[in-house]
């Protein structure tokens, strides 16, 4: 007798049913028409666990009993079970969405202004920037190396206050971020991460290998809304890692550090470009 393919069995489990299920129903069509013996016998399960599988697929409208006896069981067409699936799949998505928004809503809020949260891996970095992004109402400020832009890419920021420090030697840098952000509420400076580190350089001559100890290209200081905070520091790393914070005093030394230093650089950088 034929096997059932586990890979048939893994997508039916995938499209919502159980393991005895999806094997019951992959039975039913290589029969086309089965008692119940029959399949207890050729898929060596118990026969309540057959039964129980027949009952839910006949609620799901995949399989039909016929009125004879012993009782035969045929199945719906295999192009109409995969599309009965993906409709209960798609009336699911919809009716979770809107019941989590709900909860989203009416979720309990809690201080936990002190807690600080660290979010490692690039895809886990990327993923919570975005969600940042998205969620802005009011304000973004972002020092950050030009590898994030594409980030905010598909962003409609007309409303929200930007005010972005770019830094990158990409050509035409600069022209390029300031038509991408254009508009009354967006203030965007470009500095060349080749100055950034001759600076770092020049100012701090216990670190003249400061490109050994600093990968500038990975730094990223978010702060959205005024009231949370992304801080991924210029270290060397394969994997990107983060520090996560609504903390107040971690929001505004980030402020007080950017706002001294690198404005400091900037002037720099405006000053040799006359």
């Amino acid at each position: 007798m034929q096997n059932i393919p586990g890979v048939l069995i893994d997508a039916l489990k995938n499209l919502g049913l159980s393991g005895y299920e999806a094997r019951t129903y992959a039975a039913l069509v290589l029969f086309d028409a089965a008692e119940a013996k029959e399949l207890v016998d050729f898929l060596s399960i118990s026969k309540p666990s057959v039964y129980e599988s027949l009952q839910r697929l006949e609620e799901l409208g995949l399989a039909v009993k016929r009125n004879s006896k012993p009782a035969m069981f045929s199945p719906v067409p295999p192009e109409n079970a995969v599309k009965i699936l993906m409709e209960s799949h798609t009336k699911a998505a919809g009716t979770a969405s809107r019941e989590l928004e709900n909860l989203e809503r009416e979720k309990v809020h809690r201080d936990r202004s002190d807690a600080i949260w660290t979010v490692y891996g690039d895809i886990n970095v990327e993923r919570k920037i975005r969600s940042m992004l998205r969620g802005a109402k009011t304000s973004i400020e972002c020092l950050m190396a030009g590898r994030y832009l594409p980030l905010f890419a598909d962003l409609t920021l007309n409303t929200i206050a930007v005010k972005l420090l770019v830094i990158s030697d990409a050509p035409d840098a600069d022209r390029k971020i300031r038509k991408q952000f254009s508009g009354k509420y967006h203030e965007t400076t470009t500095l060349s991460l080749k100055k950034l580190r001759e600076h770092l350089t020049c100012h701090h001559p216990e670190m003249p290998d400061a490109a050994k100890h600093l990968n500038m290209e990975n730094i990223l200081e978010l702060i959205v809304d005024g009231s949370e905070l992304l801080s991924i520091p210029p270290i060397p790393a394969n994997q990107l890692t983060g520090l996560n914070t609504s903390n107040r005093a971690m929001i505004l030394h980030s402020r007080v550090m950017n706002e001294g230093f690198w404005r400091k650089l900037v002037a720099e950088s405006k000053e040799k470009r006359r």
